[in-house]
């Protein structure tokens, strides 16, 4: 009788320990678009700072949490900037993934949608100073948030 009732309550665990497993595994949709931006916004903060080599491996990191997201728009332009050889084409590069992970940083607290009105192209930062990824330290403060149309 003990070893009957024994062998289902194992099961029962074991699948149980699967199942939560499994659910810990799934990116949740808050998780994702939280590191989506925390990593465009590297991106951003990188070319400001008119280092490529960070930008394409925040780009990358981009693309990589995008991936998990299912979100292949995002992903794809996030790989474009990755591949980038020159910094001007990383730059290039930048108003397109903006405009793919924009929507995701409405209504987020830390989060601002910046416009550069030279270059005629936005970005998404992390709420502060001015940090303008399109002409780097030569024009850094040059810009502010996007205005709602």
């Amino acid at each position: 009788m003990i070893r009957s009732v024994r062998f289902p309550l194992i099961a029962l665990c074991l699948l149980g320990a699967v199942r939560l497993s499994a659910a810990d595994m799934k990116p949740d949709s808050m998780t994702m678009t939280s590191e989506i931006l925390a990593a465009s916004a590297k991106v951003s903060a990188a070319l400001a700072a008119d280092d490529l080599a960070a930008a394409k491996s925040a780009a990358a990191e981009v693309a990589e949490h995008a991936n998990m997201a299912k979100n292949a728009g995002i992903a794809s332009k996030a790989n474009a900037l990755a591949k980038a050889a020159k910094i001007e084409d990383a730059r290039k590069e930048l108003s397109g993934l903006t405009a793919a992970v924009e929507p995701l940083a409405k209504g987020q607290k830390d989060y601002v949608v910046m416009n550069c009105p030279m270059a005629g192209a936005d970005w998404v930062q992390a709420k502060g100073k001015t940090q303008n990824p399109y002409y780097g330290k030569s024009m850094l403060t040059c810009g502010g948030p996007k205005q709602a149309k």
